[in-house]
């Protein structure tokens, strides 16, 4: 073999060891001839819309140097982004019909949502000079609701995501409609602790104690701040007065604080799966409230837009 052929040969071997290389990469990422697993799907979307945005940074800038007018074609992929966003609330609603899964539906919802957040920051100019929100009381109405509801979106898909968790590690699940049954069930329960008790000196510490701070406690809701906030602070000053009264009660007395103390526990761990569901219901009536005022007001925006671009 000449020294060419040689060369040549060499060169055939690198560039095949190449595209192998290449290739044997893009497999790795993609997933090609495998089922798609949570993480390839995530890079592959990523990576999908990193690529749409860039292509569509490249256009807005060839068409500022030729002086073109962008806002037309940013606004309609703005618009176009809004009703495929508002979907999944069809979707969701009609779950019978053979649309895909809601799975699905959800990443095509959050990567559309972030693809619409970097069409947004291309479509108003107050965004490339440093402010968020637009001049004039349509234009800057608008970009503020669209951020509230870009906000509302990063809030929910961080909280869809930690709030089962932690009603996971609850215990038993209670759906948020039955919440009010089991609240009622218990304080059946501790009333009839209470006045099951015959011993006199039981009767007299555990039933002061049951009408001065446990009735209040298992009778009552939880307040705004709790359902802001949920912390144990209510359940351990209870459990805390429940001990102390151990000093004062006989057998039969410390037995009944005992299963007292289990019903507290039981009540404060429906208190706080109650309000995390209802944190969950807030934020999806929220933004979906306010997804739908975006979208009417876009189409109003959009028509006074293209009324003054062909004037």
């Amino acid at each position: 073999m000449s020294l060419v052929e040689r060369r040549q040969s060499n060169a055939v071997s690198a560039t095949q060891k190449w595209k192998t290389t290449v290739a044997h990469s893009v497999q790795r990422v993609s997933g090609f001839g495998r089922a798609y697993s949570f993480r390839r799907r995530r890079v592959v979307a990523a990576a999908i819309v990193a690529v749409s945005l860039a292509l569509d940074a490249g256009l807005v800038s060839v068409m500022h140097s030729a002086l073109l007018h962008t806002g037309v074609m940013t606004g309609w992929m703005l618009m176009s982004c809004l009703i495929l966003l508002i979907l999944i609330g069809v979707r969701r609603r009609i779950p019978v019909l053979p649309l895909g899964t809601m799975s699905v539906w959800t990443q095509v919802h959050i990567y559309t949502g972030v693809f619409a957040m970097g069409v947004f920051a291309m479509h108003v100019p107050a965004v490339l000079q440093g402010r968020l929100i637009a001049s004039g009381y349509l234009e800057g109405s608008l970009s503020g609701l669209f951020l509230l509801v870009s906000g509302s979106g990063v809030y929910g898909l961080i909280a869809s995501r930690r709030i089962p968790w932690r009603l996971t590690n609850v215990g038993e699940q209670v759906r948020m409609d039955q919440i009010p049954w089991y609240r009622e069930q218990i304080a059946r329960s501790v009333s009839q602790e209470v006045q099951a008790l015959t011993n006199p000196a039981s009767i007299a510490v555990i039933g002061e104690f049951h009408r001065r701070y446990l009735s209040r406690y298992i009778g009552g809701k939880p307040s705004l701040l709790y359902l802001l906030v949920p912390t144990s602070v209510r359940r351990r000053r209870v459990l805390a007065g429940l001990v102390e009264l151990n000093r004062y009660l006989e057998e039969e007395g410390c037995r009944v604080c005992g299963r007292l103390a289990a019903l507290v526990r039981r009540r404060d761990d429906l208190d706080y799966q109650y309000a995390l569901q209802l944190r969950l219901r807030v934020w999806v009536m929220f933004h979906s409230t306010a997804s739908i005022a975006l979208v009417v007001m876009a189409i109003i925006h959009g028509i006074l837009a293209m009324r003054f671009v062909e004037s």
